[in-house]
């Protein structure tokens, strides 16, 4: 059960992460079916014309021409692929390669307390979506979903309240490292807004909670 609800939360985090590309390949997909889809329908060409199509394109092919093609479309994917991981990536902070001790607790402190939030708003969402057809089970699902979500940040915070000899004496960036990945999600789901505090009698608190 664990390992599903781990590939859930994965396979979403993907979707967030990476849904201009996601959009951009369905929707060139849903433009070449639907093309094709008219052309069998309005003009009765189907696979085996299509066929025809690329073996007639084939014998009267200049291959110096379609290498030519490759590579200005090659190009222009690197340019565009470039342009996306750019976009996608958000403007490093000053000084962002020599951060202090103490800024490192504090973005992981920060990561792992909206990585909780947003677990939860999530579950949260999903009731709200069933408020109408909301039964006990939904109930109980929620609530088991929600202890997972507090174990995990249990065991992320643990680190910063009590960590253990191995983890003293790896390097503190090892310990406390963010994933870039997840972090630039957050950002983009608009919860590194959220004015939250960030000290370890916050993190203290909620660890200990019962």
């Amino acid at each position: 059960m664990e390992s599903w609800y781990m590939l859930r939360m994965q396979s979403h985090d993907y979707f967030a992460m990476n849904y201009p590309i996601i959009a951009i390949y369905s929707g060139v997909g849903i433009l070449v079916t639907g093309y094709l889809h008219y052309q069998w329908k309005f003009h009765n060409n189907d696979l085996m014309y299509w066929k025809h199509m690329a073996e007639t394109f084939l014998e009267d092919i200049d291959y110096f021409q379609l290498a030519m093609l490759l590579m200005i479309f090659t190009i222009n994917a690197i340019f565009v692929s470039i342009i996306l991981n750019f976009y996608m990536r958000p403007p490093l902070e000053d000084g962002a390669g020599e951060m202090s001790l103490l800024e490192i607790k504090d973005r992981y402190s920060r990561f792992i307390l909206l990585t909780l939030i947003s677990r939860l708003d999530r579950i949260q969402s999903k009731l709200s979506a069933k408020r109408k057809t909301l039964t006990l089970q939904h109930l109980a699902r929620a609530h088991t979903n929600m202890v997972k979500a507090v174990a995990l940040f249990r065991k992320d915070a643990r680190k910063l309240i009590l960590p253990n000899e191995s983890e003293i004496m790896m390097p503190i960036e090892d310990i406390y490292g963010v994933p870039e990945d997840k972090e630039r999600m957050l950002r983009r789901l608009g919860y590194y807004d959220l004015p939250i505090d960030i000290t370890d009698e916050t993190v203290k608190g909620l660890f200990n909670a019962t």
